[in-house]
């Protein structure tokens, strides 16, 4: 469990990258030290303690992800919209009937 926080949380610090603040990118690596210094030691509560701290600030950063993830698809939908509208003309025509009839 451990090495899979490790694993998940190095993935999305790299998956925010500049998204990420110095201070968050710091304080997440601070907790991914401590997990592999505890799992150096074979200190179970060690272990325990540091990986659920670990897993607290995992799960911020992929609320963070998500939130950039939707922000961006936001985004790209309303430039979608705005190519759309751009792209439709309107034509102004006058309806004459035939007097013929």
């Amino acid at each position: 469990e451990a090495d899979s926080a490790i694993f998940a949380t190095e993935k999305a610090i790299k998956d925010l990258g500049d998204k990420l603040l110095d201070e968050e990118k710091k304080e997440t690596e601070e907790k991914i030290e401590a997990v592999k210094k505890a799992l150096e030691e074979k200190d179970v509560e060690k272990i325990k303690k540091a990986t659920e701290e670990l897993n607290e600030k995992a799960m911020a950063l992929a609320t963070k992800v998500y939130e950039a993830a939707a922000k961006e698809a936001e985004a790209n939908k309303s430039t979608e919209d705005n190519e759309t509208s751009k792209d439709e003309t309107i034509e102004e025509a006058e309806f004459v009937e035939d007097e013929t009839k």
